[in-house]
């Protein structure tokens, strides 16, 4: 470090004694408001970063999040691009004619395997695109976390990029395969097309060299210190050395825009989403509350809707989690109410006394602990009664925060009262297991969104009541994506023995800003729509 602290403010707010002088009375501003950023830093600049708005407490716990995903994704899309560079000559190297329809869908799963994280990747890096309106002096920690976790991410997507450049070099059919519209994981026509132009703009891998140098003076001290930062920091200082192998390394001594370099253009260069995605995505995971679509009142009557035992589907649409699941749909969770509402629809139901006795004391014998948490509240004061399964586990939470999204909808399993009250038990087991970031649906001690709705209701033999969801092949593994529920009451909703039945959906309109009550027809159509289509309804 060694620089006074001038010097760094310099460096940081863009070079030149006047911009220095503005720079020094606004970073020493009197303000009444606790934030991260330097005091009216969005009105010099005239962007907006909702970085600038957040509290450090908040943006503490967020990027310490994101950190946690960023541990998750840097290895898994390394992982994919590795699965390419190493795939069998008969595959690799075929020409048209020669792959069946199993061998193409393959194919076409290796790219989903790759664009998904990609795609994740990039909205932690646009998340902290404004790293540098972040006070140094200030907040010297979290100024450095969010400029390691921008450049990892940049890192990952440099070193990953140009290995799948290489990888498909003179692979005719591969371009093609990845081109084509994905319907059955959510991807529209012409994504590869659409990154290979991103990806082989070298004549700006010249930047890469001078983050690296802004890392090493200013951030490293930093980051080595940052607990949260710890593997983050390890797969950066890998990711950072492969990267510049693979990149022109010119000196950087005689550039003499470097600081606006750093500051405004390397991290916008690479893969950068949609300004709209972009922005929207950092605003809902720094404001959650105030960015979804589903407001309050439709949520409340949404909630008196619900029964125990009943299947919610979830959307955010620029909230980039749940990588790795194809679909519209990319998470769902169980409705089960709190301990009164439970006992009320079911502990008195004949089928339910016959199977279970007591109910009430059945759950506390079966599973005390994720019992008990469904007599709790959130830090807002709402109930717990949902079960669902998130990064941080499957854990109870209220409606109210699981909910506030941007699409919302609810289906009922056509199945008797004692077949709901242990669909609810199974999944009062599952309680505290932690999240499967390899969605592996055959092992039970990590879970994934859907699987925990799933094995609920999974039939114990052929002749027992439950949900029979079909599964997919998914890269290899089967499994159920939050969407094939959705496809399951499609498929079945005009049958006399359907399985599910359709309770309620909350549709959300992006030019409106608010969602509307649609109808079964309207979620029946969702199945059919691209995950990561940017011009949802």
């Amino acid at each position: 470090m060694g620089q006074p602290w001038d010097t760094r403010r310099k460096l940081l707010m863009g070079g030149g004694a006047a911009l220095v002088a503005v720079g020094a009375g606004v970073a020493f501003w009197p303000s009444d408001e606790d934030r991260v950023a330097y005091p009216f830093a969005r009105r010099l600049t005239g962007k907006h970063q909702a970085l600038w708005d957040v509290k450090a407490e908040d943006l503490s716990e967020a990027s310490g999040d994101d950190a946690e995903r960023l541990e998750q994704l840097l290895p898994q899309l390394d992982r994919a691009v590795a699965t390419l560079e190493q795939l069998e000559p008969r595959l690799a190297n075929a020409q048209v004619g020669e792959l069946g329809a199993g061998d193409r869908d393959r194919l076409r799963e290796l790219w989903f395997q790759m664009f998904e994280p990609i795609l994740a990747i990039d909205a932690i890096k646009s998340r902290y695109a404004g790293w540098w309106g972040l006070d140094y002096q200030r907040e010297p920690g979290l100024h450095a976390r969010a400029y390691a976790l921008c450049f990892a991410s940049l890192c990952g997507q440099v070193d990953a990029g140009l290995r799948l450049l290489a990888a498909i070099a003179d692979k005719k059919l591969l371009p093609v395969l990845f081109d084509e519209e994905m319907p059955n994981v959510g991807l529209p026509a012409r994504t590869f097309s659409g990154l290979r132009a991103r990806i082989g703009r070298t004549r700006d891998l010249w930047l890469l060299p001078l983050g690296d140098e802004w890392y090493e003076r200013w951030i490293l001290a930093h980051v080595q210190k940052d607990a949260k930062l710890g593997e983050v920091s390890k797969l950066l200082d890998t990711l950072r050395a492969r990267a510049k192998k693979r990149v022109w390394t010119p000196t950087s001594q005689g550039v003499s825009n470097k600081v606006d370099v750093v500051r405004g253009e390397l991290f916008a260069r690479w893969f950068p989403l949609q300004k709209g995605l972009a922005e929207w995505a950092g605003d809902t995971r720094f404001a959650r509350a105030e960015r979804r679509l589903i407001d309050d009142a439709a949520l409340s009557t949404f909630h008196e809707k619900l029964e125990p035992g009943d299947i919610i589907l979830e959307r955010r649409n620029w909230y980039l989690s749940n990588v790795g699941l194809p679909g519209f749909w990319p998470h769902a969770a169980l409705y089960v109410g709190t301990q009164p509402q439970i006992l009320k629809a079911l502990a008195e139901e004949p089928d339910v006394r016959q199977a279970f006795g007591d109910l009430r004391a059945h759950y506390q014998k079966l599973a005390p602990k994720a019992w008990a948490s469904l007599a709790e509240r959130d830090h807002g004061g709402h109930a717990h009664c949902i079960l669902e399964a998130v990064s941080e586990g499957v854990v109870a939470a209220s409606l109210e925060h699981s909910c506030g999204a941007d699409y919302v909808a609810a289906l009922r399993p056509r199945l008797p009262p004692a077949v709901r009250a242990r669909a609810i038990g199974r999944a009062l087991t599952f309680w505290g297991r932690p999240y499967d970031f390899n969605f592996d649906f055959l092992t039970d001690d990590q879970v994934v969104c859907s699987e925990l709705v799933v094995k609920a209701y999974e039939k114990l033999g052929n002749d027992d009541p439950g949900l029979s969801v079909p599964y997919v092949e998914l890269v290899g593994r089967r499994a159920v994506p939050p969407t094939e529920i959705v496809r399951l009451f499609r498929d079945q909703r005009n049958a006399p023995n359907r399985q599910l039945d359709f309770v309620y959906f909350l549709e959300g309109r992006e030019s409106e800003r608010k969602a509307v009550v649609a109808d079964a027809d309207a979620l029946a159509s969702t199945c059919d729509r691209p995950k990561w289509d940017l011009v949802q309804p």
